[in-house]
Order: structure tokens, then C-alpha cells, then sequence
């Protein structure tokens, strides 16, 4: 559930961020635009206001004689004048040949902007008010020139031109600055939220997750959204309906299997008296005793299959009692070694539970009998007890063949048996016996170094 708590939380990050991008950008660069057009505007309006104020005899005087120090101090003193007046940075003067007849202000920006503006100047020059893209200087400051043709007396034409600092670029830098901070908070308030709101869904889903499991592994649990009114308190209050009628058809299946077991092993055991007493007057028959003994044999048999079946259908008593594992281990070995009398079982490790003993000692020795079946009588079976936490695990390995993959996931499924002569419940009832107790039995490994079945019990 982290892992979409994570993408719910990137996924919103992400949404956010793009919109963020995209609400800002337009923003920044529509209040940009307009700032500059308004700026262009000032410098037209400033531009032939500047006009008015020029004499325009001393400029035309100075075009004929540029060399006159009297008429440039003079014609510097008007520029100089108007500089404040029409928010200028720079004034100068251009010639016909595009060349600078003079200038006031700040003068690098004014020969950078005739370097830089030829076309913007030619344009002037055939009447138009011109204003030219912004440049900066080399200390990185932003400028705006506007270009204005100036008729003098004697019919010839100069180029006024204002440089303007494009101070609204700080205040759009500003602006920029501002929108990327306030992004990068709602940015992060969004993540914050979305992994409040992600946790406050995935929470309950993995409950829910923990809750099926333990369906699937037949413990029966309590998960209750009762102040949900949402989908999540829906499929809640469903699984647990679920729950309820597999625990009802699981508790009919087994209380049928239980009655027809009863009523198969009454008549049963009247079978058995009757063979065991055919065995006796066929003593002097051997053909009539060949057939008594097959059929003592086959009712012998069926009583196991019905123990079987009754084993497995039997619930679990409430009377637990505090156990010691290795003894109980210990005394399962004892019911399985007759039938195994050279193999050798090794115990290590130690523990104790509250547990039905009779019940998780059926458990250990099927177990055991199916890892004594499958394997040879020179490998050892061991057995290892060990405590995690508030479990206690115990192992059975075996040596033997191992188990084909594809009929693993089979092994625990009842009455499914590899065997000619088995009933496919060891297993089965070992795994009833052991989810009855909270318990879980699975399948750690099974390749040629060997087969491990492992039983974890919870503390009561």
C-alpha cells in the first residue's frame, strides 16, 4: 500500500506542478508584454515631446559643423536638460550617414543601440517613429530605444533617439521569483495533503488486503469501518458477509462429513469384530483365512479413513493448554517410529504455546509420516524449533524427492494425494488443525537439497 501511497502522492505533485506552470508562465510573460508595450508608449509620447523642446536651428548648425565645441556644448546642455524630462537614460543624435553626432547619458548604451538597431534607424529615417526590441549593456541591464526623425531648417534630417532603462524586467523578475516560490509551496502543501489523503485511503485498503489473507488462510478476523459510508465501508462490510457464509458452508461441509463418518463407523466396527472372528475359525482353512485376513485388512482401512475424515472435520476445542513443543514433537516422533523403526529424527531447538495437544500432535505427525515417506532410511529427518517474535516455527526437512513444481500448489487441497494407497488428508487435516489454531503451514523449499515444511503458531 506504500508504493501507491507514493504514486497517488507523485501523481499530485506532478498535477500540480503542471498547473502551476501553466497558470504562471501566461502570467508572467502577459504582465511582461504589457509592461514593455507600456514602456513603448511612454517613449513615443517622450520622444516627440523632446521634439518640441529641441532647437532645432543649433542641432541643424552643428549638423554643418560638427567640429564647433561651442555648438556641441551647447546642443549636449539641451539634451542634458531634457533628460529627466522624458525619463531617458541616454539622448543622441544621429546622422544621416548612421553615424553619432552626439550624445548625453549614459553613452555606451547609446552606441551599442546604433550598433545594434541599423534597421530600426533606416526605418526613421523615412518618416516612422521606430522603437526597438530590448537590449542590455554589458553590466546586464535592460534598455529600450525609440528612433524619431528630426526635420531641420535647411531640409536636412537627424535621428533623435531615448534610450529608456527597462526597469519593469526587475519588477517581472520579481514577479517570477514570487510565482516560483508561492508554486514550490503550493507544491509542497499539495504533496503533504495528498499523502494525508493517499494514507487515509490506502490505510483501510490494506486492512482490508490484511483481511482477505486471512480469510484465504482460513483465520477468522474482525475488520469494521463503521464510521465509513464510502466504498471502502461497502467492500468491508461485504468481505465480511463473505466471511461469514464461507465460515457457515465450511462449518455445514465439515458437520456432513462428520455425521456420515459417524454413520459409516458403527457399521464398521461390527465389520471388524465379524472379520477378526472369521480369522479365528478359518485357522484350519488357509484359503478362507487368505480372504478373512484381506477383508480385516480393507475395514482396517476404511476405520482410518474415517478417523481421517473425522479428524479433519472435528473443530478445535477452547480448552488450550500450555505445551511443550519438543516434548510434543518428541511424542509424535514415538506414534511414527514403529512404522519407520530405521529412520532417525532430530530435534533442536525448544518452545511452548498454548494449544489442543492432541490436535497439533495429529499436525506434527503427518507431518512427520510424509517426510518419512519421502525419504530414505540413511537421511535424517530434522526438525527445528525456533522463536520469531511472538511465533514459534517448527521445521520438518527431508532429503527426499522433491516435490514437482506443478502440483505444489495442490498439496494442501483435501483428498488430492500422489500415493496409489493414500487419502489426501494428512496434509489437509494437518493445515485445519493448524489455521484453528491462528496458525498458518506452507511449503518453504523443495528442490535436491532437500524438502522443508514449516508450521508457525501465534501466542495465545
Amino acid at each position: 500500500m506504500k508504493k501507491l501511497s507514493y504514486k497517488i502522492a507523485l501523481f499530485t505533485g506532478l498535477l500540480i506542478a503542471l498547473i502551476v506552470v501553466l497558470l504562471s508562465v501566461p502570467i508572467y510573460w502577459q504582465t511582461r508584454q504589457t509592461m514593455e508595450e507600456e514602456l513603448t508608449r511612454n517613449l513615443q509620447t517622450n520622444i516627440i515631446l523632446l521634439q518640441e523642446r529641441l532647437d532645432t536651428v543649433l542641432i541643424g548648425f552643428l549638423n554643418r559643423y560638427p567640429e564647433s565645441n561651442v555648438a556641441r556644448d551647447s546642443v549636449r546642455h539641451m539634451l542634458s536638460v531634457n533628460l529627466s524630462k522624458v525619463s531617458a537614460s541616454s539622448i543622441y543624435l544621429i546622422r544621416t550617414d548612421s553615424s553619432l553626432l552626439i550624445s548625453t547619458g549614459k553613452e555606451e548604451t547609446g552606441l551599442k543601440s546604433l550598433m545594434l538597431h541599423s534597421g530600426e534607424i533606416s526605418r526613421a529615417f523615412q518618416g516612422e517613429i521606430v522603437c526597438s526590441p530590448l537590449f542590455s549593456d554589458d553590466a546586464g541591464n535592460f534598455f529600450k530605444s525609440t528612433f524619431s526623425p528630426l526635420n531641420l531648417q535647411d531640409s536636412s534630417i537627424v535621428i533623435v533617439a531615448i534610450n529608456a532603462n527597462a526597469t519593469f524586467l526587475q519588477d517581472a523578475a520579481r514577479l517570477k521569483s514570487q510565482m516560483i516560490r508561492n508554486g514550490l509551496i503550493i507544491l509542497l502543501l499539495g504533496i503533504f495533503i495528498s499523502v494525508l489523503a493517499s494514507r487515509n485511503l490506502t490505510k483501510p485498503l490494506g486492512l482490508l488486503t490484511k483481511y482477505a489473507e486471512e480469510i484465504g488462510k482460513g483465520r477468522k478476523q474482525s475488520v469494521v469501518f463503521k464510521n465509513r459510508k464510502d466504498e471502502i465501508g461497502f467492500l468491508g462490510e461485504t468481505m465480511q458477509n463473505m466471511q461469514a457464509k464461507i465460515d457457515l458452508r465450511e462449518k455445514e461441509n465439515k458437520q456432513l462429513l462428520a455425521s456420515v463418518a459417524h454413520e459409516i463407523r458403527n457399521p464398521l466396527g461390527g465389520m471388524k469384530i465379524n472379520a477378526e472372528l472369521l480369522i479365528e475359525e478359518s485357522q484350519n482353512m488357509p484359503e478362507l483365512a487368505e480372504f478373512a485376513s484381506a477383508i480385516s485388512r480393507e475395514v482396517n482401512r476404511l476405520s482410518e479413513i474415517v478417523d481421517a475424515f473425522l479428524a479433519y472435520a472435528r473443530p478445535v476445542e477452547s480448552n488450550l493448554v500450555e505445551t511443550d513443543m519438543r516434548w510434543l514433537l518428541m511424542e509424535s516422533i514415538g506414534e511414527v517410529q514403529p512404522f519407520f523403526p530405521n529412520h532417525q529424527f532430530i530435534v533442536n531447538g525448544e518452545g511452548s504455546l498454548s494449544v489442543h495437544p492432541g490436535k497439533i500432535q495429529r499436525a506434527f505427525t503427518n507431518c512427520l509420516r510424509n517426510a518419512a515417506d519421502a525419504s530414505n532410511d540413511s537421511d535424517p529427518i530434522q526438525i527445528e524449533i525456533a522463536k520469531i517474535g511472538k511465533e514459534l516455527t517448527m521445521s520438518f526437512l527431508n532429503q527426499g524427492k522433491p516435490i514437482p513444481k506443478k502440483i505444489q500448489p495442490q498439496i494442501f487441497d483435501a483428498f488430492f494425494s500422489t500415493k496409489s494407497s493414500g487419502v489426501g488428508l494428512g496434509l489437509s487435516i494437518a493445515k485445519s488443525i493448524v489455521e484453528q489454531h491462528g496458525g498458518s503451514i506452507r511449503l518453504a523449499r523443495s528442490d535436491e537439497s532437500g524438502t522443508e515444511f514449516v508450521i508457525t503458531l501465534p501466542e495465545q
